[in-house]
């Protein structure tokens, strides 16, 4: 019906022109941002999906970041532990030529001036190892496994332990001395550090006193009375104290104006120091033996004509001799400061073990140590567990997801090579089986160091991999497909030029009625 109060036409066209305009916005926006997913109304899910994927993508480029930072970290510190493991060659070689019969004592000397200078760049090393301001070998890095592992020991003192005389001997003749009247001299001798004074002397006498030798000898017994003072063939004194393991005379003073030092008594020495020593004793022509797991360890010799007595460094020698001829129990013995044996075994943690059994000859309680009742020594080592064991590094999109990095300390103490001495045949002897204990440890530290990078370079693989799927899968959702983009934009381009023009035809249709009325 034709009217001209309501261009219904005009209306129609109007609204498809909105319509395909929106549509040709909507297809340039997409275009020029290239996201098929330019607002949440466009494809809701689609969004909520796309963004989660972007944001595991974002965590997993740094998680790859992470695992090439991790596997530099082990780089370098496997770069310091090969240091200390070609140094700990060459201490090795050291000690096997100091252990040599060849080699002098001045000769041994050299060697150990070099080993001592090894010793410290072990340690410069493992401080020197450096990533991002940290110490990697020291123990000192958020790396460092402070996880404690012992070895099975058995530790104790030798039978038969004597000590000593601690003895000090004048060099001149001791004179009589000489003091004014109402003069005192004294002085003080500590006896393992039990102090006591000697006032040679009386203040009470009214004339000049003469002290002979013989009154000073009484004076220091009575004094003491448990150090034998004397006088020797050439009236030098003679301080000796029987099982006294340190004796010393110190703070000589006069009363009055007399000169009274060490040199009075006829002394250049003030101190002397006994020493202890512990031994086991096995009769003429026979042996005694016992054994560690299933090693046979035999002590004494069968040929001997007269009483042995093997101290205890003999014993950890025979111990030594044993183990390394039977290469199927990893032990070591060795012998400390005090003269105590020890048996440990060269593996560590809480699985470690030690067996002494078969005792023939000689009891556990010789050696120093203690037996169960049915004759057995054992000792089982600990793992002790404390609050740092490494550091995590996270290697996923979920802070969950992360390897352990955890740096074996590589000092000369946590090796357990800073005691060690090769000046001696004895001590070389002891040194090349704690370095070979420790070349060890540093090819497991290594061994370890390897298998944690290699396992960052499996993950950053396998990173990689997810962030390409992902990102696929992203571009899937939320990228917009050109092509098809571009044909929707010009049909909605169309589809305007269209709109306009049918609106514009819409528009002129009332005036087209006006001509009925002419």
């Amino acid at each position: 019906m034709p009217v001209i109060s309501t261009n219904t036409a005009a209306n129609t066209a109007v609204r498809y022109l909105n319509a395909n305009s929106e549509s040709q916005s909507d297809s340039l926006a997409k275009l020029a941002s290239g996201s098929r997913i330019t607002r949440a109304s466009d494809d809701a899910a689609g969004l909520a999906i796309s963004t989660k994927i972007s944001s595991d993508v974002t965590a997993l480029e740094q998680a790859s970041t992470n695992a090439s930072h991790g596997i530099s970290i082990l780089q370098t510190a496997d770069g310091g532990a090969a240091n200390v493991s070609d140094i700990l060659e060459r201490m090795k070689t050291l000690a096997s030529q100091s252990a040599s019969g060849t080699v002098t004592d001045t000769e041994r000397a050299y060697i150990q001036a070099e080993f001592e200078e090894l010793q410290d760049e072990i340690d410069a090393i493992s401080t020197s190892t450096r990533y991002n301001g940290q110490s990697l070998l020291d123990g000192t890095s958020d790396f460092a496994d402070d996880t404690v592992e012992t070895a099975a020991t058995a530790t104790g003192a030798l039978s038969d332990v004597t000590a000593s005389d601690a003895s000090l001997s004048g060099t001149t003749a001791l004179a009589d001395l000489s003091l004014a009247a109402g003069e005192t001299a004294s002085f003080t001798l500590t006896i393992d550090g039990t102090e006591t004074t000697v006032t040679l002397g009386d203040d009470t006498s009214v004339s000049a006193q003469t002290i002979t030798a013989a009154q000073i000898v009484s004076a220091i017994n009575t004094a003491t009375g448990a150090t034998n003072a004397s006088l020797d063939t050439d009236g030098n004194l003679v301080l000796t104290d029987t099982g006294a393991l340190e004796i010393s005379v110190s703070d000589f003073s006069a009363s009055g104006a007399s000169s009274f030092d060490a040199s009075s008594l006829g002394l250049t020495e003030t101190s002397a120091v006994g020493s202890t020593e512990g031994s086991v004793t096995i009769a003429a022509g026979e042996t005694a033996s016992f054994k560690i797991g299933t090693v046979e360890v035999t002590l004494g010799d069968a040929d001997s004509t007269s009483t042995q007595t093997l101290s205890a460094q003999d014993v950890a020698d025979a111990i030594n001799s044993a183990l390394a001829d039977a290469n199927d129990y990893s032990a070591t013995a060795s012998v400390d400061d005090d003269g105590n044996l020890t048996i440990s075994t060269r593996e560590e943690g809480s699985d470690a073990s030690l067996t002494l059994s078969d005792f023939t000859g000689i009891d556990a309680s010789d050696l120093g140590l203690t037996e169960t009742s049915t004759g057995v020594v054992a000792a089982t080592g600990t793992t002790t567990e404390s609050a740092s064991t490494g550091a995590d590094v996270v290697v996923g999109s979920d802070y969950t997801d992360t390897i352990t990095l955890t740096l074996t300390t590589l000092t000369t103490e946590s090796l357990g090579i800073k005691e060690l001495d090769v000046s001696t045949q004895e001590g070389a002897a002891e040194a090349l089986a704690v370095l070979d204990m420790a070349i060890d440890d540093v090819s497991k530290a290594r061994a370890e160091m390897g298998a944690t990078m290699s396992r960052f370079e499996f993950r950053s693989t396998q990173l990689e991999t997810s962030i390409e799927n992902l990102e696929a899968a992203e571009s899937a959702i939320a990228d917009v497909d050109i092509a098809t983009e571009q044909a929707k934009l010009s049909a909605a381009s169309v589809k305007v030029q269209a709109a306009v023009a049918a609106a514009s035809q819409a528009n002129e249709m009332p005036e087209n009625l006006l001509k009925l009325l002419q």
